[in-house]
């Protein structure tokens, strides 16, 4: 076993009040847990991702009740330190027949609706996952019923303030047909905190269903943070996604997608900029089950100091899945000579009428265009910036919602004044 594995499958307990169906998933996930242990370097998928520093550290699971405040911030669900606090009153005038409230509370009063969706999206392929569903101590529930379109986006605000705990999330967004919404998740926790943040949120998209996907990841530089979305979409269902990943000490940002009927479509857009001792790893996965999918993944990584990044895309195309469209590209600037990337655009290809393309980069600053700026009497450390602005550019202007995309540019900002010769 890795790690203090004994310690963790500890933690793994089940409420006294746990229905029947949720005590058998999560007793399956100890199962998984036990079999699949935490990943090591010998996984494939883990090889350029060590977990040594993690199993230095003991997070014990946060103690958490959910409980409703009251705030003037506007539909905004806070997930601190593991306590789910629904702020003002506003999920009280959503469109009838939305619910957005608090997992557990789902699982007491939406039991029918939760069950075949929750545990159901996500299959467990390694230990963290897994302890995630036989924890899963806090999340939020949100159901988009036939045709409702949500005027304002939702947020949920995850912060973590102790050290040396774990919080185990577990998010569920249904959309109904024809269903419409936007949902930024936002990670961060108090500075110099050593914490842990395990997360899966489940994504369940019906015919004509279209969601807009928010992470904004910006913990402790202490912390870790793993996490997986996974989403299943059906008939000419839409997924954007915007994953930006600024903080932790170790991060392992996860997606998974399935495209199970046609006309589905799903654009991935990424940005990450870790600095010195960070390591940001992130994994995706786009299963084209069916014919006459698309999809699209850009992803750009800013590296400085001394950091480390890791990019893993796959594409699979199975062998009815013809007329797939299909394409992925992963650029990265490292800003100094100790930066490290390790990127891997991968296609699996079993049909033969498809259009498909990937491809990958890794360079530094242009010195010609350094040189040109410093010669109309532009400093090197403002030409830089300019340069690398530019590089980011294309991702950043695909932010839809102006307060994620005046967020991405301020900690791109910040990111850059670690930058040094």
């Amino acid at each position: 076993m890795n790690g203090d594995f004994d310690f963790y499958l500890a933690q793994a307990q089940l409420q006294a009040d746990t229905p029947d169906w949720l005590s058998s998933l999560q007793q399956k996930a100890v199962v998984d847990f036990n079999r699949l242990d935490f990943p090591t370097r010998r996984d494939e998928d883990w090889k350029y991702t060590p977990l040594t520093h993690f199993f230095k550290h003991r997070f014990d699971r946060a103690v958490s009740q959910d409980v409703n405040v009251t705030s003037q911030a506007p539909y905004t669900i806070s997930v601190i330190d593991g306590v789910v606090s629904m702020q003002g009153d506003w999920h009280k005038q959503l469109p009838a027949g939305v619910i957005v409230m608090p997992l557990r509370q789902a699982i007491d009063t939406h039991s029918k609706l939760v069950a075949p969706y929750l545990g159901r999206i996500l299959q467990h392929t390694h230990g963290f996952q897994a302890l995630n569903t036989a924890i899963m101590q806090t999340g939020v529930f949100i159901y988009l019923p036939k045709e409702v379109r949500l005027k304002q986006p939702l947020i949920i605000m995850h912060q973590q303030t102790k050290a040396d705990t774990a919080v185990h999330c577990r998010h569920l967004l249904i959309a109904d047909a024809g269903s419409e919404a936007v949902v930024t998740e936002t990670y961060e926790g108090s500075d110099a905190l050593s914490y842990f943040s395990n997360v899966v949120t489940e994504v369940s998209l019906a015919a004509h269903a279209s969601l807009t996907h928010y992470k904004m990841q910006n913990e402790s530089k202490k912390a870790y943070h793993i996490g997986h979305i996974a989403v299943k979409q059906h008939e000419s269902s839409r997924f954007i996604s915007h994953s930006l990943s600024y903080g932790g000490c170790l991060v392992r940002s996860d997606m998974t997608l399935d495209l199970c009927e046609a006309r589905a479509f799903c654009s991935l857009n990424g940005l990450y900029v870790p600095t010195d001792g960070q390591h940001v790893d992130h994994h995706t996965l786009i299963n084209h089950k069916v014919a006459d999918c698309a999809s699209e993944q850009d992803y750009r990584g800013i590296l400085i100091g001394k950091s480390q990044a890791v990019f893993n895309g796959r594409v699979v195309v199975a062998q009815d899945a013809q007329k797939t469209q299909a394409k992925q590209q992963n650029k990265n600037l490292l800003l100094s000579a100790s930066a490290e990337i390790d990127t891997k655009p991968q296609l699996e290809i079993f049909a033969d009428d498809v259009v498909c393309t990937h491809g990958a980069t890794v360079g530094q600053l242009d010195e010609d265009a350094l040189f040109y700026m410093a010669s109309r009497g532009i400093p090197r450390e403002e030409a830089s910036r300019f340069l690398v602005e530019a590089f980011a550019e294309n991702n950043v202007s695909r932010i839809g919602d102006e307060v994620n995309q005046r967020s991405a540019q301020e900690q791109l900002a910040r990111a850059m004044e670690d930058v040094h010769d």
